[in-house]
């Protein structure tokens, strides 16, 4: 290359450089980022802590995870008396429960032990369905560390209540109803709650 062709060169860049509106910045500009979005607020209905409710499918118990304002025994079984949703009863669920069969929860104890209050109607479950609804409910209290058993009393005294090996007024812990167990492969499933659907 000549030496006028290696002075043009530079030149000509700086005429392209010209051309395009690019030249020198005397001091740097900012460079205006985006505002940080804000934290979406929790949907309604929706609680600080999750529990697991046990509805039945079939002849077993089945998982289904619930939000509630606060992770205590009392939520988690009003959350169980609330029964299935529309979609989980449309996917097969169900429940042996209702909110005219349970009164009062009360405990746990210093023997970690929460005594059920029951109706009279809770005694008129039929059939295999009473296991079933005592396995709810034992299931879905001892879900929590400090809840050990579960009592179930009736106008002031204890209660027998169907178990795998008969019935009991003893303290009852899940292994008494290892028949309806849920499956071991069984997760909760998330589903609305009632509130959140506008009903059951």
């Amino acid at each position: 290359m000549t030496p006028r062709r290696r002075l043009l060169l530079p030149l000509l860049l700086l005429a392209l450089l010209a051309a395009c509106g690019l030249g020198p910045q005397p001091r740097g500009e900012p460079v205006p980022l985006p505002e940080a979005l804000p934290t979406p607020p929790r949907p309604p209905g929706r609680g600080g802590d999750d529990v697991v409710v046990y509805l039945v499918a079939g002849s077993r118990l089945e998982p289904v995870a619930r939000a509630v304002p606060e992770g205590r025994p009392q939520d988690a079984v009003d959350q169980l008396l609330a029964g299935p949703t529309r979609a989980e009863v449309a996917g097969g669920l169900r429940t042996a429960l209702s909110p005219q069969h349970l009164t009062v929860l009360t405990g746990p104890d210093d023997d970690g032990t929460v005594t059920v209050t029951v109706t009279r109607g809770f005694a008129g479950i039929g059939g295999g369905n009473q296991l079933l609804a005592v396995a709810q409910v034992v299931w879905t209290v001892t879900q929590f560390p400090q809840v050990d058993d579960v009592l179930f009393a009736l106008d002031g005294g204890l209660v027998a209540v169907p178990t795998d090996d008969g019935l009991t007024d003893r303290p009852v812990v899940r292994s008494d109803f290892s028949s309806v167990a849920p499956a071991a492969s069984s997760s909760p499933s998330r589903h609305p709650t009632a509130s959140q659907t506008g009903g059951r």
